[in-house]
């Protein structure tokens, strides 16, 4: 599972251009430590290619804490190619745990960003095979909770990925995205819903939550795997500056202006989810 979020990064106000590092970087309870990705902000009247702003050199570390932030393990990474970062060796991500993102750069700039990854949770209820785009039965997923650090309640976000991404395929208001702005199909063989918290979902007797997937995060008729994502304050800070819900979860270089990053010595997101996938088809009306 992941949300695609930071393409391009003139995330900032700029009344007079100072440039900043950015850093990206997502962990997935019970998944494999992913790449971080480095780089420098650029003015926004310069086209933005990470491949030109791209850092290389760095020291780039991920330790997972004790609670009181003294480190427990550490994981090194290594230069994939410039800007990118892989871990050396293959590490799970562990749910309900503190992770650092800790970078030096070749300056000795000191990047630095903390997530608390969610707790686990699971899908509980049994999926129809198949459901008509935009019919009377909504998709509905009912989970147990996911745990917090803050014991708050659960930020929940969608992600539809779609295994029949032709443009035949494409619900009515993606299409007319695609037809009307030129806009790459590519975008949206992955889509992300809004950020929806319990609020706006049944909380049941047992304890668990209902879910119900908007139809709008939908962009592929056919076979489509549905990801339930609880989020991390950092993903969750990042994103409701955004509304993903209108095409997808990619942010443009411009869009997005005093947004709470959760970096120190940069900008950026250094986020976590925990997720659960289902499967199932989307039905013509």
């Amino acid at each position: 599972a992941s949300l695609a979020v930071i393409s391009g990064c003139e995330l900032y106000e700029q009344d007079e251009y100072q440039e900043y590092y950015v850093v990206e970087s997502y962990l997935v309870a019970n998944g494999n430590l992913q790449q971080v990705r480095l780089s420098t902000t650029n003015p926004i009247d310069e086209t933005y290619r990470f491949e030109d702003n791209a850092i290389s050199g760095a020291t780039v570390k991920i330790q997972r804490l004790n609670p009181d932030s003294s480190v427990t393990e550490e994981y090194d990474y290594q230069q994939q190619q410039p800007g990118i970062y892989t871990p050396i060796n293959n590490a799970a991500v562990r749910a309900a745990q503190l992770y650092r993102l800790h970078v030096t750069t070749p300056n000795g700039d000191i990047i630095t960003s903390t997530t608390y990854v969610p707790g686990n949770f699971e899908t509980v209820n049994e999926v129809d095979p198949s459901y008509v785009y935009q019919g009377e039965e909504q998709v509905e997923l009912t989970t147990t909770p996911s745990s917090y650090i803050t014991n708050r309640q659960s930020y929940f976000v969608f992600t539809i990925s779609a295994l029949d991404p032709n443009p035949n395929n494409l619900t009515p208001f993606y299409a007319d995205q695609v037809d009307d702005d030129e806009t790459d199909i590519e975008e949206y063989y992955i889509n992300s819903s809004g950020i929806v918290n319990e609020g706006n979902f049944e909380q049941n007797p047992d304890g668990t939550i209902t879910l119900r997937l908007p139809w709008l995060a939908v962009a592929f008729y056919g076979s489509n795997n549905i990801i339930v994502n609880t989020i991390d304050d950092n993903l969750y800070d990042f994103l409701r500056s955004h509304d993903t819900q209108s095409g997808g979860s990619t942010l443009s270089p411009g869009e997005i202006q005093n947004i709470r990053y959760n970096v120190n010595g940069g900008i950026g997101v250094f986020g976590s989810m925990a997720s659960d996938t289902i499967g199932t088809y989307i039905a013509r009306p």
